[in-house]
């Protein structure tokens, strides 16, 4: 027995060895998880607007065009509950934090990131935010997490080409969609609309209004200004919304922001200032698109009566 211990451990060292400086070397593979974690654990204290939410405001929200001192903390199918860990683990930071502004999309009140399609992106809150939001352990290693190629190619780009997983630029914006790779209009708006369809309305729909308001509650102790939008989107992506699921979701908006005068609420979905030059695909802008709505943004926050 104490051989086959002898022989087990002289093999199983070096396999531990290995996968730990293999999770090491992914770890220290710069990514936007990483990079918004890092900027916010130095920064925080002097951000005056936070921009929240999913992928419409990480492509659509460009921090320069923004006159007060902003970043973009958003990230690809990021959702409620995680906008608001992220004000809830800095909420001895914000400082001089005067707006919190945060997309409620078509499809935010009825999913959760753990649920769909994307959750594996759960890891990237555990490992780079520390938020350690549940007990599944691959989301506590990206060894674990991604598949062993995926990963060997990631160490081949970064650490010989110099390559990171860095898609944002140094305030948070998602720099990838690009006018001069604009997609399909017509195609994309109706893959994307079927994709953000809910097929079980009512599952989640008490918890994220849940978060909702105590989003409100956690901006209205601070004297922060709540700011609520839906996203602008093409027209080939709003005529194949579900109509029900689209005005379920305006009427709570409205509702909400009805409520609770700390908190305004923008229908920016068909707003007739953007159109097809603005757009990457149909629910997503480009620089072009980004560049218009900061600026609407900018003008909301000056017109917003001072505190």
């Amino acid at each position: 027995m104490k051989k086959f211990l002898r022989t087990l451990l002289f093999f199983a060292i070096p396999v531990i060895f290995a996968g730990v400086a293999f999770e090491i070397l992914l770890r220290r593979i710069p990514n936007d998880y990483s990079y918004k974690s890092n900027f916010l654990d130095k920064n925080a204290k002097k951000i005056e607007v936070l921009f929240l939410g999913n992928s419409h405001v990480y492509y659509g929200i460009d921090p320069k065009f923004i006159e007060s001192k902003s970043f973009n903390a958003s990230n690809i199918s990021q959702p409620l509950d995680y906008d608001l860990k992220i004000l809830e683990k800095y909420q001895n930071d914000w400082k001089h934090l005067k707006y919190v502004v945060v997309p409620v999309d078509y499809f935010s009140l009825f999913t959760r990131l753990e649920s769909g399609i994307e959750a594996w992106r759960v890891k990237n809150y555990d490992l780079y935010f520390g938020m350690y939001s549940n007990c599944d352990p691959a989301n506590y290693f990206e060894i674990v997490a991604n598949q062993t190629k995926y990963n060997l190619e990631r160490l081949r780009k970064y650490y010989l080409h110099g390559e990171s997983d860095l898609r944002i630029d140094s305030l948070g914006w998602g720099t990838a969609n690009h006018s001069q790779n604009s997609q399909d209009l017509i195609e994309s708006g109706m893959v994307s609309a079927k994709r953000h369809r809910s097929s079980s309305e009512k599952r989640f729909l008490k918890g994220q209004i849940n978060v909702l308001q105590k989003m409100a509650d956690f901006c209205k102790e601070r004297n922060i200004k709540l700011i609520l939008f839906s996203s602008p989107a093409y027209k080939t992506y709003v005529e194949n919304l579900d109509i029900n699921q689209m005005n379920k979701n305006k009427q709570i908006l409205n509702t909400f922001a009805a409520s609770d005068k700390t908190v305004q609420y923008y229908d920016l979905l068909t707003d007739c200032r953007f159109d097809s030059v603005d757009f990457y695909d149909a629910d997503h802008l480009n620089e072009i698109g980004a560049k218009k709505l900061s600026g609407i943004f900018d003008s909301i926050i000056k017109s917003e009566p001072k505190n």
